[in-house]
């Protein structure tokens, strides 16, 4: 059996199993794109963040990282969720909590509310990111993936570099008198819009075939002793300058200690079961460059 060639007698390319391969990469770019952003939008916005809110050193502090550690912890479980679920499913509900939070975000009373939703809205961008390159791997091939992929890289450098220019016209515009509030609003109509959009031009996913049990496709153990390892870590370096180094962050500190060693035996213990654990050793194991050629 032949394969039907078009005009320049190449194999057609796919875009997408329902064909529309444009639309449906532009709205999964545009999610990642609003994700990369909110990284660094929200910098340019802390000094009137400060004054607005009252907010302490080590709360804006808090204010940034909370994205980042939410985002960075929760990256991976979100991938293997995407795999279980389907990864369409999954963009949508990560795009929907992105968006909620950042409304929540730009809504918030105190310093602490923001801190907290920034941390949700970490979380919804975990569950959303991974789905974009599985998508595209998934639904393009041959020179339409390849044209996808250079569209990716473009949208994470550009998203970089975006952020901080888009966080101060946003900020020194102050629309409709909100100032900070909205660098995180103006994700919310840009968020409904792709949730409009995406049941119409994402391809649906197929029926996954599991044959672990979720628990073990997810590392829960290892999540659950990853997740206080970090956030035991960061929050008291943060904090404890500005408070005096108060015995509590010194206990945290010693508990984040024990939460690693336990992360590391759950993480050796689930590979030892041929699990799938969060960090595979051999990914530590790896040299971070080529070994020199006379040296092999």
């Amino acid at each position: 059996m032949t394969q039907t060639t078009d005009l320049r007698g190449t194999i057609p390319e796919r875009g997408s199993r329902n064909g529309s391969g444009g639309p449906a990469l532009a709205v999964i770019l545009l999610g990642q794109f609003m994700a990369i952003l909110d990284v660094n939008i929200v910098n340019v916005a802390l000094p009137t963040m400060r004054a607005d809110l009252h907010a302490s050193g080590a709360g804006l502090q808090l204010i940034v990282a909370g994205y980042v550690i939410s985002y960075a912890v929760l990256l991976i479980t979100g991938a293997r969720l995407g795999g279980v679920a389907g990864h369409r499913r999954l963009y949508h509900l990560g795009l929907a909590s992105f968006t909620a939070a950042s409304l929540a975000c730009g809504l918030a009373p105190s310093t602490g509310t923001l801190v907290l939703f920034r941390f949700l809205q970490g979380a919804g961008a975990a569950m959303l990111t991974p789905q974009v390159m599985s998508m595209i791997q998934r639904d393009f091939a041959g020179a339409a993936r390849a044209r996808a992929l250079g569209f990716y890289s473009a949208v994470i450098a550009g998203g970089t570099v975006v952020g901080q220019a888009a966080g101060g016209l946003l900020v020194g515009t102050d629309l409709f008198g909100a100032g900070w509030r909205t660098v995180f609003l103006v994700n919310v109509p840009i968020g409904a819009a792709l949730l409009l959009a995406g049941p119409r031009v994402l391809p649906r996913d197929e029926a996954a075939l599991r044959t672990r049990p979720l628990r073990t496709e997810l590392d829960l153990p290892g999540l659950l002793t990853l997740a206080p390892a970090v956030l035991l870590l960061v929050v008291p370096l943060i904090m404890g300058h500005e408070l005096g180094w108060p015995l509590w962050g010194w206990a945290a500190l010693a508990a984040s200690a024990a939460f690693a060693a336990a992360f590391a035996a759950v993480e050796r213990r689930a590979a030892a079961a041929a699990g799938r654990p969060l960090i595979s050793a051999r990914v530590l194991r790896a040299p971070c460059w080529p070994r020199p050629a006379w040296r092999s």
